[in-house]
């Protein structure tokens, strides 16, 4: 069940000049500097959305690659960000999976709650 006071961010509409069949890729603010550490979302041909992320610090050194547990950080304006869209529309899906995994009794790592672990 939706709650009333939901920001407006979270009401289906399509972000105008958004192109379905597209990638969407924003370099990490300070990791990855050679174009290795990035987020991306494809916006697909059926408008489902899929994100993914490479960590890639030293891309151009020969022998190296990516990380297994990527993570890319998109820095605030006074930590020296570059990209703050992204930061903003990253904070309004971090609340969205808060309020989704509330409605749907799961805790903040989408596992069910009351599960023996203490909760």
């Amino acid at each position: 069940m939706s709650d009333s006071k939901e920001p407006s961010a979270f009401k289906p509409q399509w972000p105008d000049g958004l192109v379905q069949g597209q990638i969407y890729r924003v370099m990490c603010d300070d990791n990855g500097r050679d174009g290795g550490t990035w987020v991306q979302v494809l916006v697909a041909n059926d408008g489902d959305c899929h994100i993914s992320m490479q960590d890639w610090e030293e891309i151009k050194t020969h022998g190296t690659k990516p990380s297994q547990f990527p993570d890319v950080r998109i820095r605030t304006h006074a930590g020296g960000g570059k990209n703050h869209r992204t930061r903003q529309a990253l904070l309004w899906l971090a609340d969205a999976i808060r309020r989704d995994n509330e409605e749907n009794g799961l805790n903040e790592f989408g596992e069910q709650k009351g599960g023996g672990d203490g909760e």
